[in-house]
């Protein structure tokens, strides 16, 4: 299979999800609260403060929010050498397993199996190499024994190999003609037809896809780490479920004159540079095609001390600080900042711990 095609869905819309400009919003809350930084104690006289918050031991996250389809993938064309006339093709929609046809050329099938090296020789006793030892896993897996699966093809290979033949109708000769069976990583679905019944066989027949459902999403282009392979993200389905979901490619752009890709896409308007990736799933259930939330986390701190972002005050010219409430009376201490994410910051300095109690400026 080669080529590439365009991936299902259009171009959802990503909408970033750190929080920003929060230094300017720290500085409002110090002028609001008009304190007197530095570490005595003050009288409260005994009044609760307008606000307060606790510390707390959490993970900070920094993320990046898109807007993913559920579907099957970039479907792929299916290129039969089979001499002859194609005379069936696997039903559209159909899902075809190791050992079944997936095509048949004058009514001789053209069964998949499965593996990344594509037949590319006649196979038979006495030859040896790592097709070899393809045909015969696949062989094993069809419950067709009595060989070592190795990549020897033995006089043992051969019994098992005629059985095989027998079984889908074909002579038993013993040789596997490369041009009689197709090879894919795994299970296909059939998503349209190529080629019409009564044309010569030897073409592109059919297009498939993965049968594993898989999310395609778009991602900034200005943040390569989210289109790398095997970057993490969660999906949260319709139902509210989160699924954890892996980078699995990247929609790659054809040769220059080819198709239009939809990698690094031309912006709409203002909108920032996209590229397209696409995600598996880790969920064995079944998954309607739709519309889903995925979350990239950028960064994440795990088992930190937070606050409310509003709870930070600005002390001298780059400083920031917290007021801490101790009972009757209150102190202002200063602090180290961390990630900023979804309202809350991480924080640590001298007397801050889990359970503190902050002052919320009003």
């Amino acid at each position: 299979m080669s080529g590439s095609r365009r991936a299902l869905g259009g171009k959802p819309r990503v909408v970033l999800g750190v929080v920003g400009v929060v230094a300017v919003a720290a500085v409002a809350a110090a002028l609001s609260g008009g304190l007197k930084f530095g570490g005595d104690p003050k009288e409260t006289g005994g009044k609760p403060p307008l606000g307060t918050a606790t510390v707390t031991r959490t993970t900070v996250t920094v993320a990046v929010n898109a807007t993913g389809e559920v579907g099957y993938g970039q479907p792929l064309p299916v290129t039969s050498r089979a001499a002859g006339t194609l005379t069936w093709l696997a039903p559209v929609g159909s899902t075809v397993k190791r050992g079944q046809p997936l095509l048949r050329a004058d009514n001789n099938p053209v069964v998949l199996l499965y593996g990344n090296l594509p037949f590319y020789r006649p196979i038979n006793v006495g030859a040896k190499g790592p097709d070899v030892g393809q045909l015969e896993t696949n062989l094993r897996d069809l419950n067709y024994t009595g060989f070592d699966a190795d990549e020897n093809f033995t006089a043992s290979t051969t019994a098992a190999v005629k059985r095989w033949q027998t079984d889908l109708g074909l002579e038993p000769t013993g040789v596997v003609d490369p041009a009689t069976v197709i090879v894919a990583p795994g299970a296909v679905r059939v998503v349209s037809h190529s080629a019409r019944l009564g044309t010569p066989a030897s073409a592109d027949v059919l297009t498939a896809s993965p049968t594993n459902r898989i999310v395609t999403a778009s991602v900034p282009a200005a943040k390569p780490e989210l289109s790398k392979k095997g970057a993490k993200a969660t999906v949260t389905l319709p139902d509210g479920t989160a699924v954890q979901a892996t980078v699995a490619s990247v929609v790659e752009p054809p040769s220059p004159g080819g198709q239009e890709s939809e990698q690094a896409a031309p912006p709409a308007g203002d909108a920032e540079p996209q590229v397209t990736v696409l995600l598996n799933l880790q969920h064995k259930g079944e998954l309607p095609p739709g519309r889903v939330d995925v979350v990239f986390v950028t960064e994440e701190h795990a088992n930190v001390l937070a606050v409310p972002v509003h709870a930070l005050l600005a002390i001298g010219d780059r400083g920031f600080g917290v007021e801490i409430r101790e009972g009757a009376t209150s102190r202002v201490v200063p602090v180290q900042t961390g990630l900023f994410s979804s309202g809350k910051v991480e924080i640590s300095g001298d007397g801050i711990a889990e359970g503190v109690t902050v002052v919320m400026p009003q």
